[in-house]
């Protein structure tokens, strides 16, 4: 008698399980599918052909990523709509973090025209005659009589790791206005902003090495 309940109830159990399970799929199908994300990289630096020869300087700068806060921290691409109002592109990131997207783009690019004989980053356990910090303070877009503008901002130290001493600072900073609000556009300006920073930021370099060097 107990084992005809028992298979009753367990028959029972079944037949609502297969009535239930069209309602639990269709319950699942309800759910927000993710929205895609495209990732970006920065444009491939393209550097003009230099009139005169580059002294090469047979030193070993060592690039480290930028001290960052906040969105900047990650990889979304940050853009100021209005009134300071931090936010990032929806559905578009950048394909690294900001401070790693930035070191390796001044890498890539100062490894070009060959004014610095070994260029390497702080991820590489190796010496270093001079050292290259610094603090992003703006890398983003940002509205200006309602046209998009890319800005690039950063604080930049020059440090001896031999005895830890600060050599030289300077702040830097670029702009510059993308064809459209698009975001592949608004990319490209990113790469245009990224490259004039990086050559002013490298002549810099270069300025400071030959004026230690003069003493």
């Amino acid at each position: 008698m107990i084992m005809t309940q028992r298979l009753a109830c367990f028959k029972l159990a079944k037949n609502m399980l297969w009535l239930l399970l069209p309602v639990i799929l269709g319950a699942c199908s309800l759910l927000p599918e993710s929205s895609p994300v495209t990732f970006y990289r920065l444009p491939p630096p393209q550097l003009a052909t230099p009139q005169k020869p580059v002294v090469q300087r047979a030193v070993t700068l060592r690039v480290n990523r930028p001290e960052t806060s906040g969105l900047l921290s990650g990889n979304r691409i940050a853009v100021i709509p209005q009134h300071n109002q931090l936010s990032a592109y929806q559905g578009a990131r950048w394909a690294a973090s900001v401070p790693v997207l930035f070191r390796d783009q001044l890498i890539e690019t100062w490894q070009q025209p060959g004014g610095i004989q070994h260029i390497i980053s702080d991820s590489e356990a190796l010496q270093a005659e001079i050292e290259l910090r610094g603090t992003l303070r703006a890398f983003h877009t940002e509205y200006r009589q309602g046209k998009p503008v890319v800005v690039i901002h950063f604080d930049a130290q020059l440090v001896d790791p031999g005895d830890r001493r600060l050599v030289a600072s300077r702040r830097f900073a670029t702009v510059a206005a993308p064809v459209t609000a698009e975001v592949p556009d608004v990319v490209t300006a990113f790469g245009v902003a990224q490259a004039q920073l990086s050559s002013e930021i490298l002549d810099w370099i270069l300025m400071t090495m030959e004026s230690r060097e003069r003493r």
